[in-house]
């Protein structure tokens, strides 16, 4: 049951983008590219193949930072990937994407990381594949949000890569708005760009067969695209592994822990683990309280620590009684355990509620519930207890 925690996960969260390497190249060099000093013209003979090509680069960076909006150095970087002598293309590119809305910051985020766009054609390359993003629901501010970060989608198939993705996503969430909810929560571009059936298909039948419900299939899918994305066989061993710790695979709390655990590499969990032990806690009352409440494991150390410790020194709790409440730790200490557990002790000392109360439930109540029943109750008695609360006192 407990291998997960004994041997840890080493799994990583694969993430999909696209960045180009920026070259650190000084304002200096790049005006020696623009304005070749005369003793470089006398030392070096220049053929006219290479003068051209020269031309067709200096004409590039300046096309780039002044009509492009890129910087020097990135467009020093952008220009070794594509050459033009004439603005003709890429002002109508450029013409076409802002007719679209997207901004200048944008265009040049775009350009940035795929310059060769500058040479599309917009009607025939371009358009069709916004046309499409606009047809399943997705508006033209959020599409030139996507895909300034991510612009790989416009140089990805619509034919063979972009419609046969959306219409698998489709099939196994069963309607359109489900399959765009999807798009747009996982950053649109990259879902539609990658051969969405060879990611998910292996996943997802091995999630039923392990019992897990389809509308809890459906919500990971929608909701948490990225717990996903691992090798069949690493996420085999995820799936195994949750489940030999006892989490129902019907339950909500199964899916909550692949995402936990998915995001964890090896040495982050076994430093939590040891956290806990520290406590004094064992193997079998950790795994109550990840069972209980997977975030528990994933909270910052920082935030672990201080609920340990206020929990089992300041409040003598057991690690067996903690385990059962875990949920707590993931509460914030000074903006709501700490401020309710002072109104219950003052509560306590005016005698005005039992010493039989239960500090968990008080503690997880809503907050409009909890000052109902604990503040504005007794406020006109002893108004100082709202200021106890507040943390005037």
């Amino acid at each position: 049951m407990f291998c997960l925690l004994g041997r840890g996960l080493l799994l990583s969260q694969m993430t999909f983008s696209c960045t180009n390497l920026i070259t650190k190249t000084s304002h200096l060099r790049f005006f020696l590219l623009l304005q070749p000093q005369p003793q470089l013209i006398r030392s070096i003979s220049t053929t006219p193949t290479q003068a051209s090509s020269n031309q067709s680069s200096s004409f590039t960076v300046s096309y780039l930072v002044n009509s492009c909006g890129l910087s020097p150095e990135s467009a020093l970087s952008a220009s070794k990937k594509i050459h033009f002598t004439s603005p003709t293309k890429p002002d109508l590119v450029l013409h076409f994407l802002r007719n679209q809305g997207f901004s200048d910051t944008q265009i040049a985020n775009l350009i940035t990381k795929r310059p060769l766009l500058l040479l599309a054609n917009p009607e025939k390359t371009l358009l069709p594949k916004l046309k499409f993003l606009n047809q399943i629901g997705v508006s033209d501010p959020e599409i030139a949000h996507f895909l300034s970060k991510e612009p790989t989608f416009l140089v990805r198939s619509l034919e063979r890569q972009i419609k046969p993705s959306y219409d698998y996503l489709k099939s196994l969430l069963g309607t359109d708005e489900k399959a765009t909810a999807a798009i747009k929560t996982s950053c649109c571009s990259w879902i539609l760009q990658i051969n969405l059936q060879r990611l998910l298909g292996h996943k997802v039948e091995i999630l039923r067969k392990y019992g897990m419900p389809e509308r809890n299939i459906e919500k990971l899918v929608m909701v948490r695209m990225r717990t996903l994305i691992k090798n069949n066989d690493r996420f085999d061993e995820l799936v195994r592994n949750v489940s030999e710790m006892g989490i129902d695979p019907s339950s909500a709390q199964f899916a909550n822990a692949l995402h936990v655990f998915s995001g964890m590499n090896e040495s982050t969990l076994e430093s939590k683990l040891e956290m806990f032990r520290s406590y004094g806690w064992s193997d079998d009352e950790i795994v109550l309280a990840i069972r209980n409440q997977p975030i528990c494991i994933s909270i910052s150390k920082e935030k672990l620590n201080g609920g340990l410790d206020f929990f089992m020194n300041k409040l003598k709790w057991k690690p067996l009684e903690l385990a059962r409440h875990s949920n707590l730790l993931g509460l914030s200490l000074q903006k709501r355990i700490i401020p309710r557990w002072m109104v219950i002790q003052f509560l306590l000392s005016k005698c005005l509620i039992s010493d039989g109360i239960n500090i968990a439930s008080v503690l997880k109540l809503a907050e409009a519930k909890f000052i109902e029943k604990f503040l504005v109750k007794y406020e006109s008695e002893f108004p100082e207890i709202l200021k106890l609360y507040q943390g005037k006192l």
